[in-house]
């Protein structure tokens, strides 16, 4: 069976609608991990829609704690804190529970308290001190301008850390799992791939993708070099030394469309491309190729430009065999990257499914 095969046969098993969103990615699979992710994604819409700092008292620290400087005389200072209500962990736990009452009667206390930090540390409210003053003294040292710093600072991270804490719990819950990402525009559509990726599609979208699938097809078949020249290129191009006015001289790969003038690279692309899906795309077909890409330095910097050619004398075998290994990588995936837009501007909105196996 292959991949495709087995993403069909996948999909008719699961119920799309039931899926969980979490930023940006629609997961589904299993009713067990459904549920998981489903109760953490409640939690964390909950918590994100409360303002947590009524929950904490404000406090200011002032209790030693210091960096020292260069000198070892220590430069101390107060700082901003937000402490959960309450005087012992009981009565914090109580008031905590209480106050997240609704929340805590759906999902449990023990599945809902644990992502509330007892203690927020807050940042520095003084200017650094090199004289330690008195507890007392130092309300004249605060700073009005870092203590409202500390404070937004502050109301600004606690909601991360508190969503922080419940997707990492969400990426344990996946990691039980393989991932398979399908796009979907017609839930009842035909399943098919583009570029490697996994579409379903109705019968419109198939065919406008076609094309696209031809010309992939076309290219991982017969190659980059079917397409494309790739030299190494001497012009003289050369980055700005600025303890050399005369610049560090280089060669580089270099991959072109075939053709010996510029106007005739287009019409040659074209020319190899498959005929329907030329007839499809039109001209717009040689805008998935860039003209020209340029890649790794085959030669070390040299201060003095040598004669176009003494030039091969200077590359390096296995920097020039790793080179075009690459270019032809950045050739497949530039065209994959152009397709993807291209079919993502044919179809419009089609959503992104996540199936977990």
């Amino acid at each position: 069976m292959d991949r495709i095969e087995r993403i069909a046969n996948a999909l008719r098993s699961l119920d799309l609608g039931a899926g969980v969103a979490i930023e940006g990615r629609t997961f589904v699979g299993p009713s067990e991990a459904m549920a998981r992710l489903g109760e953490l994604e409640g939690i964390a819409a909950s918590l994100s829609s409360r303002d947590l700092f009524d929950l904490y008292d404000k406090v200011i620290a002032h209790d030693g704690v210091f960096d020292e400087d260069i000198a070892s005389s220590g430069r101390y200072y107060a700082y901003l804190a937000f402490e959960l209500k309450g005087t012992t962990p009981e009565e914090k736990e109580s008031l905590l529970a209480s106050a997240l009452g609704e929340l805590v009667e759906k999902y449990g206390k023990d599945a809902v308290l644990k992502y509330i930090p007892e203690r927020v540390e807050g940042r520095q409210i003084t200017e650094s001190l090199t004289i330690r003053p008195e507890p007392d003294e130092f309300p004249a040292y605060y700073s009005k301008t870092r203590t409202a710093y500390a404070e937004r600072m502050a109301r600004e991270e606690l909601p991360k850390a508190v969503l922080a804490g419940i997707r990492a719990e969400q990426e344990r819950a996946l990691d039980a799992y393989a991932w398979t990402t399908v796009r979907v525009q017609d839930p009842a559509g035909e399943c098919l791939e583009v570029c490697g990726d996994a579409y379903v599609l109705s019968t419109a979208g198939a065919e406008a993708v076609a094309p696209y699938r031809e010309i992939w097809a076309a290219l991982t078949a017969e190659g980059p070099e079917r397409f494309y020249d790739i030299d190494i290129a001497t012009d003289g191009e050369y980055p700005v030394d600025p303890d050399n006015p005369s610049g560090r001289y280089y060669a580089y790969v270099t991959a072109r469309l075939k053709g010996q003038a510029p106007e005739d690279r287009r019409p040659n692309l074209l020319a190899a491309l498959p005929e329907k899906a030329v007839e499809a795309l039109g001209p717009a077909a040689a805008e998935l190729f860039r003209e020209r890409i340029d890649g790794d330095l085959v030669t070390a910097a040299l201060t003095i430009r040598p004669e176009a050619e003494e030039f091969p004398s200077y590359f390096n075998a296995r920097k020039t065999e790793k080179g075009r290994e690459r270019i032809q990588k950045q050739i497949l995936f530039n065209v994959q990257a152009e397709i993807v837009a291209q079919v993502e501007r044919v179809l419009g909105e089609v959503r992104k499914y996540i199936i977990l196996e």
